[in-house]
């Protein structure tokens, strides 16, 4: 990406344009249309026409670069001689007091704003579309058609059959393989080209499906969160270019350019503000019955040293053992390290109906205000102390209370939320959501 080009970026701008200014690091906005993948001294918002609506520009500028006549850095004295329609604007009764606002608007109706820092240099250039519209945030609601959540328990650490695996792992299991999952739809990382690690197959209740009756489990990937897995650039620019239906000339990318044909129908893949990459994939029942896959080998001399998880058991990869044992004196004998690849070793899934959660189908939120709206009861609120609602304490539930380690997420009552052990991950102390309607993924350091 070429920093400078971005400095072209102008209210108007289709997103996919912008997303080829940026290359791999382009991330879709949030729901209101925010970007947080540009660098920090430059902000921009999407339309609801997925188009730029605004932008501001407080990172440095070459001499040889005008936006209206200025350049931040430059002097406002000098941005007056060349634009003669720049004026002092009005002051908000909020604005910051130490600098003026100029602007003015421009003749195809572009609002031109300048803040002037004190020395009368130039702050920030805020270009905006005074028409666009903007997506509004969801607000909160309360489903009352959903009346269950679901608390979710590890049972011990055992070797997981590659099919006909009975009543036992009827839940679903974390760790192992994935059922179902050809070679060519297990999912790649988009910045090294290694397959992603399983992390847990969950089978769910009826009232959490939400993508289709039919689709009746999640199989849920990660990036490994235990190891640095460099990126290669090459793979990675290839990732964020548009798929060509032609194969490409470098045989080196043809493994990813195959993977990116054949990905599964129903995958969804997120990424977290670190670059870490999650996939989850719903199954059907049949998939979900199907044997357990071993994760593809791709061939290309681009790719670097693969990922410790498909070469080691699980003890000597996870720096601690709670990570992949729900109970270190449960093992049954001769498991007790655990592995993917060689003879798969899992945790089943159990699932119990959590009794009188006031939370179910409710949407958890961080501001009081907002919890009014749907009638959702925090758990450290007063009213939720006196309900005792932080004496959940499974590793993974389905709905009703969520218990963040810092702010809420803005999802809806179908979601998931699970710990570091529910699946091996690295959340420094922390634990994740998954809003399963969305398919959106928060997690937060303890």
């Amino acid at each position: 990406m070429n920093n400078q080009d971005l400095l072209t970026v102008r209210p108007g701008m289709l997103a996919s344009a912008l997303a080829t200014i940026l290359g791999r690091r382009w991330r879709e906005p949030d729901e209101e249309g925010h970007l947080t993948c540009l660098p920090k001294d430059m902000i921009a918002r999407l339309d609801s026409e997925r188009m730029v609506g605004c932008v501001t520009f407080a990172c440095s500028m070459p001499k040889s670069v005008l936006i209206e006549g200025m350049r931040t850095g430059g002097a406002i004295t000098d941005a007056l001689t060349v634009n003669p329609f720049l004026a002092p604007l009005l002051e908000e009764p909020d604005a910051a007091v130490d600098c003026a606002t100029y602007g003015f608007t421009s003749a195809d109706g572009t609002k031109v704003i300048a803040k002037v820092n004190q020395d009368n240099t130039l702050r920030s250039i805020r270009l905006e579309n005074p028409s666009a519209a903007y997506c509004e945030p969801t607000l909160p609601i309360f489903d009352p058609s959903l009346t269950r959540a679901f608390d979710l328990a590890m049972g011990a650490q055992r070797v997981l059959p590659r099919n006909n695996r009975g009543e036992e792992w009827s839940g679903g299991w974390t760790l192992a393989l994935p059922p179902g999952i050809a070679p060519a739809e297990w999912p790649l990382s988009p910045c090294n080209g290694h397959p992603l690690r399983h992390a847990f197959t969950l089978y769910l209740p009826p009232e959490y499906r939400t993508k289709g009756e039919e689709l009746v489990a999640l199989c849920m990937f990660v990036d490994d969160q235990h190891e640095e897995l460099s990126s290669v650039e090459k793979i990675a620019d290839y990732f964020a270019t548009p798929l060509c239906p032609t194969p490409p000339d470098d045989s080196d990318l043809l493994p990813f350019w195959q993977h990116r044909q054949g990905r599964h129908a129903r995958s969804c893949m997120m990424s977290d503000i670190l670059g870490t990459q999650f996939c989850a994939i719903w199954l059907t029942q049949r998939e979900f019955d199907d044997e357990l896959r071993l994760p593809p080998r791709p061939v290309s001399e681009l790719l670097e040293d693969p990922p410790f998880w498909a070469q080691k058991y699980y003890s000597d990869h996870f720096y601690d053992g709670s990570l992949y044992v729900e109970n270190e004196n449960a093992i049954i004998v001769g498991v007790a390290h655990g592995s993917a690849s060689f003879d798969p070793v899992a945790s089943p899934i159990s699932t119990g109906i959590r009794a009188d959660d006031p939370n179910v189908g409710r949407s958890p939120r961080e501001w009081e205000s907002e919890c009014a709206v749907s009638g959702y009861i925090k758990a450290f609120s007063e009213r939720g102390e006196e309900l005792n609602l932080s004496r959940w304490d499974s590793i993974a539930h389905l709905g009703g209370t969520m218990q963040p380690q810092q702010g809420y997420p803005e999802f809806g009552p179908y979601y998931l939320e699970f710990e570091e052990g529910f699946g091996g991950f690295n959340f420094g102390c922390g634990n994740a959501q998954l809003d399963l309607q969305q398919m959106k993924i928060d997690w937060a350091c303890g």
